[in-house]
Order: structure tokens, then C-alpha cells, then sequence
């Protein structure tokens, strides 16, 4: 039996010299532009980067963070440029409870919204380095295009609405961005086929956009901008000034390729897309039903052990406290596989001791916490290749719909609420530290075959990234389904406590992985409600034509 809810589809693009999938259409258009100009993919999704700023300033922004995964053909290697958030250098528990106290804030209100969820950013740090070492347009010339649609102000979209909606009471506490983003004390129409919607001032975003373009990452970290953001800071009572903005520098290496079956993957670092796959390697999937309910509960646990795993050890890679190489170890994978029963969900789910599988030597402390699910709004995504095969999956973020609410005033940026997503409690291994960046469950995924890059998967919506990326993925290697229809597929999330599913899944399904044992949550589908997360792919099949998808339920766009 099959619901009889509503199907939303697209068109794949195909073309011969480049695809760029992205959250906006004018994004993507501005990649595309620069493809046909003779850019690189790296140039295209810079461009598209800066113009998601403009047209997307709730889900992205200049305040904001994310990861970019590049597979540059001429080095023939994949870097990773990490450019998330980290604490500022006085930043500890203990210094966040006492400025919360003092700012009279609830410790969960402050997490979320305000000058106390703002870590130091690294978005133009982040597209900086890109360019630095792989650009080949002129950086300049890669901001253009969004400085002149934010002279022109940003018509309010569904997107941009529903994210001033979701934000209302927290915009009560925050003057300047409800000034902004409800001129006369209303939330702004948003314009449809029938007639034009209200447009936001992004004046002062083309400044500072002007002074990127002019300058590169310094117009932000060093000078002018730089002191506003330190005097807003200083007024609200937050955490973040000058200095730790000079000192800011992205995290950059060579990705780690994982098998899986046939193909190669990485994700810029993240641990719970391999451990994932290494335990849905030990099944043969393409011998199941694609839409069925053993597949769907081998997915469903394969996901929840990861993710058990993810917030029971996960925190700064760099400071040694996560065992990365046991997290994304075969050997480990398969003990995890093991423990999956064909017909019978696990009530619970127990982390597996990742330490036995690698040399380091487990760090002091205890584990986090599980933490939130993050809300749906304030990311975006890019993915983009060339003709040379030069890939790039790109995800970048301001964590909540217009991050934390801070607008700095006069330069038009929304600073990100990204120290959310640390543990607020002291002594664990994702506890808020002075430049510690905290867990990030966020795959950019890219893929390779025996030619190289041949394909790249990112997504936008919080944890749910992870079956917006995984999903589409598993569906269009294993199951040989069209790119599109791939992202298309029904959806599932699972972290351990209940299976979440996409309402198009038939009753037949649910009620089988209900007796399995599973904790089935129905998730209406709806144009509107854009459950399991939004995706944007590009691939390169077989005979080198490039493939651009995208999420069928936002404003997202493909162009090849």
C-alpha cells in the first residue's frame, strides 16, 4: 500500500562541461556563468558561495562556517578545508555560565541566539584558502556577482520567510535584525507565481561584500570590519573580539579516501558517513527491495550505532580526544555489523569501543551528552565539477535561520549561533574550550572511481544532512537509480531513539519495521516542510557526461 501523499520532481540536467547543483537558482546560475567563462569548478563554487549569501541570508552568510571538500585534478589528491567555527579564547564552561548569568539569559536560550552562541567564524577564511590554492579567476571577480544583487536588496522567498517565522520570539529579544528583517513591525510577504514579495535591504552587505572582494579574508578578520564586529560583541556582552578573529586560520589537509565496494569515498573528516557505509558494506543491499523494510532497517541501524558512536566520542579531532581511525576501521565496522539482527531492531544502542581499533590511547574524560537535533534552517550547499574533473562538495552554514541574530551594524552580517552544537558541561570530550572547534556531524561527500572524482553529494538541515548525503548516495551506487531520482527516494532518519519516516514510505513498511521492533515516527512530506534534509549532487557517468541534481521540495537549482 502507498500514501497518497503528493510527488514533487525535477529534471536531471546533463551536460559536457560542467554541472553545478546548489540550494538557489541564482547560485547556481552564477556558477554557471563562471563555467562558461573557462572557470574552474573551484571558481564556480566560490561564486555560487558568495551569491547563496545574498539570496539565501538565512541559511548562509559572511558570519557563518562550513567544509569544503576539493578534488583537484592536476595534484590528483582531495583537500579538505574545514573552516567551521572555533571558541573563542576565553571561552570555558565556566566563562559562559557566568556571562549568561550576567546577561540574565536562560543557559539554553544563550546556546541558541544571542552574543553567546557566536564562536569565531570562518566562512571567508574557508573560501579564501580555496582560492589561494586552487582558484583560477580572479578572487575579485568571484564576488562581483553578489555584490550587485545585494545593491539590488533580496526579494523575500518561502525560505527566507519561514525562517524569519521560525525565529519570531527569539526577534522580540533582537532589535536590530527585527528591524531588518521585518521593516514595519510584520513579518515581509514573500513573493510567488502570481505576484513579487517584499524585499530586504542588503545595502550594507554590498559594502562589506565590496571590501571581500577588494581585500580577501582580511577585510573581515583585520581592519574596520573587524573592530565593528569586536565593538558589537563588547556592547551585547559576547565573547568574541578582534584577537580572536586576526588569529583565525581554517584547518586544511589531505581528505582520507574510504572504500566503499567498487568506489572511493571521503567527507572532509566526518566520521559518522564512513562508519556508516563500513557497516552497510557488510550487507548486500542491491539484493534488497530499494524501497523495502529489510533495507530500510539495516539503514536505520547502520545509522544509529554511527551516530551513538559520533556523540560518544567526537570532539576537536586535532587535540587527539577522537578515535577517527577506529570510528572509520573496517575491522571495527564489521563487530558493529555483527550485532544487527535481520528481522529484529535493537532497543538500545551501546557504543562500541572504537579505542581497541586504533594505537592512540583514549583521552581523559567522559562522554557528551547526545544533544539537540539541529532545526532545518541555516544551511546551504554546493557541488559543482568541471571538464577536467575538478569536484568540489561544499556545505556552509550559520547553524540556526540567521544564526544567532546578531546583526553587526553597518556591515550587513548576521553573526552564526554555532557554539550551540558544543557540550555545555565541563571535562567532555566536546566541551567548550578556547579554540576548540566542537562536533559537526556534516558530510560533504565526494566520490572516485578508477578516473578520479566522479561524483559529489552535499546537503543542508542539520543532522539530517546525513540522510540527505548518505541516502541519495546508497541509492544511486548500489541501486543504479537516476542521480535525481536518487535524491528523490523516500527518506529515513534514525540516531537511536525512534526511526523517523519520510509518510511516502508504504504502510506495508512501516508496519513491518514496526514489529521489527523499530520506534516508528511518521514525518509528513510536504513542498513545505522539506523533512530528512535538502541535496544537491553532481556525477560524471560512464561515458563522461556530467549529471546536476537537486532537491525537488526547496528553491534549489541544478544547471550543466
Amino acid at each position: 500500500m502507498r500514501s497518497s501523499a503528493p510527488r514533487v520532481t525535477r529534471t536531471e540536467v546533463v551536460g559536457e562541461t560542467g554541472a553545478v547543483a546548489a540550494g538557489h537558482q541564482a547560485a547556481a546560475d552564477a556558477g554557471a556563468r563562471v563555467l562558461d567563462e573557462g572557470g574552474s569548478a573551484i571558481d564556480a563554487a566560490i561564486c555560487a558561495a558568495f551569491m547563496s549569501f545574498v539570496v539565501e541570508p538565512g541559511m548562509c552568510g559572511l558570519g557563518g562556517h562550513g567544509r569544503i571538500a576539493i578534488h583537484h585534478t592536476a595534484g590528483a589528491t582531495t583537500t579538505a578545508i574545514d573552516h567551521f567555527i572555533v571558541a573563542p579564547r576565553v571561552a570555558t564552561p565556566e566563562a559562559c555560565l557566568t556571562a549568561t548569568a550576567a546577561l540574565g539569559m536562560a543557559p539554553e536560550h544563550a546556546r541558541f541566539a544571542g552574543p553567546l552562541s557566536v564562536g569565531v567564524f570562518g566562512t571567508v577564511a574557508g573560501l579564501a584558502a580555496a582560492h589561494e590554492r586552487f582558484g583560477d579567476v580572479p578572487f575579485a571577480r568571484l564576488v562581483e556577482p553578489a555584490i550587485e544583487a545585494a545593491q539590488r536588496g533580496v526579494e523575500v522567498d518561502v525560505p527566507v520567510q519561514q525562517g524569519i517565522i521560525s525565529r519570531l520570539d527569539e526577534l522580540a529579544q533582537a532589535p536590530a535584525a527585527r528591524d531588518h528583517l521585518m521593516p514595519g513591525g510584520r513579518v515581509p510577504k514573500a513573493g510567488d507565481v502570481r505576484a513579487g514579495g517584499d524585499r530586504l535591504d542588503l545595502s550594507d552587505l554590498a559594502r562589506t561584500l565590496r571590501a571581500v572582494g577588494e581585500h580577501g579574508a582580511r577585510a573581515l578578520y583585520d581592519g574596520p570590519i573587524a573592530q565593528a564586529i569586536h565593538r558589537e560583541m563588547r556592547r551585547l556582552g559576547g565573547l568574541l573580539d578582534a584577537t580572536d578573529l586576526a588569529a583565525y586560520r581554517p584547518r586544511i589537509a589531505v581528505d582520507e579516501r574510504h572504500p566503499y565496494r567498487a568506489l572511493e569515498v571521503s567527507t572532509c573528516g566526518d566520521t559518522i558517513a564512513v562508519e556508516t557505509l563500513n557497516i552497510l558494506e557488510r550487507f548486500d543491499l542491491a539484493g534488497q527491495s530499494a524501497d523495502g523494510a529489510a533495507l530500510r532497517h539495516v539503514l536505520a541501524e547502520a545509522q544509529a550505532q554511527a551516530f551513538v558512536d559520533a556523540f560518544a566520542y567526537a570532539g576537536d579531532p586535532v587535540e587527539g580526544g577522537t578515535p577517527v581511525a577506529g570510528l572509520t576501521s573496517k575491522a571495527y565496522a564489521a563487530t558493529l555489523a555483527a550485532r544487527i539482527a535481520p528481522t529484529r531492531a535493537q532497543r538500545t544502542f551501546a557504543a562500541g569501543d572504537a579505542w581497541a581499533w586504533q594505537e592512540a590511547a583514549p583521552a581523559a574524560g567522559c562522554p557528551p551528552d547526545r544533544g539537540a537535533i539541529a532545526g532545518l534552517e541555516g544551511t546551504t550547499k554546493i557541488c559543482a565539477m568541471d571538464r577536467r574533473g575538478n569536484t568540489v562538495s561544499f556545505i556552509t552554514s550559520l547553524g540556526s535561520a540567521f544564526g544567532s541574530l546578531v546583526l553587526v551594524p553597518g556591515t550587513g552580517i548576521y553573526l552564526g549561533n554555532a557554539m550551540q552544537w558544543f557540550d555545555p558541561r565541563p571535562g567532555r570530550v566536546n566541551s567548550v574550550a578556547p579554540g576548540r572547534m566542537p562536533l559537526y556531524g556534516a558530510p560533504v561527500l565526494i566520490a572516485y572511481d578508477g578516473r578520479g572524482a566522479c561524483g559529489a553529494l552535499a546537503g543542508s538541515g542539520g543532522y539530517y544532512i546525513q540522510s540527505a548525503v548518505l541516502l541519495p548516495f546508497i541509492y544511486h551506487t548500489d541501486f543504479g537509480v537516476p542521480l535525481q531520482a536518487a535524491l528523490e527516494m523516500p527518506r529515513q532518519f534514525c540516531r537511536g531513539e525512534t526511526l523517523e519516516l519520510d509518510s511516502r514510505i508504504g504502510e506495508d513498511c512501516r508496519a513491518a519495521l514496526s514489529e521489527m521492533g523499530h520506534r516508528v515516527v511518521v514525518v509528513p512530506y510536504s513542498p513545505l516542510s522539506r523533512p530528512f534534509g535538502r541535496s544537491a549532487a553532481v556525477w560524471r557517468d560512464r561515458d563522461g557526461a556530467l549529471h546536476a541534481a537537486c532537491e525537488p521540495l526547496d528553491g534549489g537549482a541544478s544547471v550543466a
